[in-house]
């Protein structure tokens, strides 16, 4: 198991920061489930799994790195604020969700049946998952910080994303998923995952 760096620099993780940056990452969450959902409704076919699938290859990254780009993680501290600047985020989202989205039916609520009718059960699974994307990746960011402590996130997102394409391609090419958004993002997340000890065993010190 890796660990977190030693700080090198302070954390940021004042509360202003943690709700400010909460509320822009909600805000940029919103935008993006929107442009999915609208796009999806006139895109058909291999066009539309290829925008789709953009849309989840530049989002999830944003949605993991920009909690660590605003804290600046270089400690267990500052992955776990983080983290919780993603919670906050993905509360937001939830508030404009329920308040704003679900009324104009921007998307169809496959997931309310699921849920028995109502959509309130995979909220905090919401949750869990921004706070897991955000944890993950301050912690990439954290211990590339140790060989690296003038660590540009932009950077370290890319290689995730590098990382997560070559998967995305292995997983479709193989059959071993569809051509999807889903595999997609199953493989950004595979990425992140093993980014984590990837970027601990390049930059022990």
């Amino acid at each position: 198991m890796t660990t977190a760096a030693a700080p090198s620099t302070v954390d940021r993780s004042d509360a202003r920061l943690i709700v400010s940056g909460g509320i822009k990452l909600g805000v940029l969450t919103c935008v993006g489930v929107v442009a999915y959902a609208l796009l999806s409704r006139v895109l058909t076919g291999t066009v539309a799994i290829v925008v789709e699938s953009a849309i989840v290859l530049v989002g999830a990254p944003l949605a993991t790195y920009l909690p660590a780009m605003w804290i600046r993680p270089r400690s267990v501290d500052g992955i776990s604020w983080a983290a919780m600047l993603a919670v906050v985020g993905s509360t937001t989202y939830a508030i404009v969700d329920t308040a704003l989205l679900r009324p104009l039916h921007v998307y169809s609520w496959t997931w309310d049946a699921i849920g028995g009718g109502s959509g309130f059960w995979y909220i905090p699974i919401w949750w869990m998952g921004s706070a897991v994307l955000a944890w993950l990746g301050a912690w990439v960011v954290s211990n590339t910080a140790r060989g690296r402590p003038d660590v540009g996130v932009l950077g370290t997102a890319i290689q995730t994303l590098v990382l997560g394409l070559v998967l995305f391609a292995i997983l479709a090419v193989t059959g071993v998923a569809p051509f999807h958004p889903a595999t997609a993002a199953l493989g950004l997340a595979i990425a992140l995952v093993l980014h984590v000890p990837i970027s601990a065993a390049l930059n022990r010190k």
